[in-house]
C-alpha cells in the first residue's frame, strides 16, 4: 500500500505522459487540434468515460486524460478512494509566439497544464507543465505509424 506522499509524483508523471507525443488524434499530436477549439478546457479526472463515445479532439483529450490519470494512480498504488477531487485545467496563452517545433519554425501558443488533487483528508496537491503547441498542419507534421496499423 502506498502513502499520500506519492501524489506529487503521480501528478508529475501524469502530466508528462499526457503531454507526450503518444497523446495523438488520428496519428497526429492531439494538442495541435485543441488550441483551435478553446482557450481553456477543464476535465474531471475521476469521471467515468466511455471508450466509444464522441470522437472530437476534446472528447479524445478527456478520455486520454482520465485513462492516463488512472494509469498513474495504479502505478503509484494510490487508491482512488483517497481522492475527493481530481481535475485537469488546460489554458492557452493569450499571445501567440514563434518557436522551433521539430525541424521548422512555427507560430503557436503555450499550453499551460495544471493537475490538481484534493484528498479525502483535505490535502491539496498541484502540478503544472507548459508546452509549446502550434496548430495542426498535416502538410508539415509526421503521422505516427500507430495510426497506420
Amino acid at each position: 500500500m502506498s502513502t499520500r506522499r506519492v501524489i506529487p509524483g503521480v501528478l508529475h508523471n501524469f502530466l508528462g505522459t499526457l503531454t507526450s507525443r503518444y497523446s495523438d488524434f488520428g496519428g497526429y499530436w492531439l494538442f495541435g487540434f485543441l488550441i483551435e477549439v478553446s482557450d481553456s478546457l477543464h476535465f474531471d479526472l475521476l469521471e467515468q468515460v466511455e471508450e466509444l463515445a464522441d470522437s472530437t479532439p476534446t472528447a479524445v483529450a478527456r478520455r486520454l486524460a482520465v485513462q492516463k490519470f488512472e494509469d498513474q494512480l495504479r502505478k503509484g498504488r494510490l487508491p482512488a478512494a483517497w481522492l475527493r477531487e481530481a481535475r485537469l485545467d488546460i489554458r492557452r496563452s493569450p499571445e501567440s509566439r514563434t518557436a522551433v517545433a521539430g525541424d521548422r519554425t512555427r507560430t503557436g501558443y503555450d499550453l499551460e497544464f495544471e493537475a490538481r488533487v484534493v484528498t479525502d483528508l483535505g490535502g491539496s496537491y498541484v502540478s503544472t507543465a507548459s508546452v509549446f503547441v502550434s496548430p495542426h498542419d498535416s502538410g508539415v507534421e509526421l503521422q505516427s505509424s500507430r495510426a497506420k496499423a
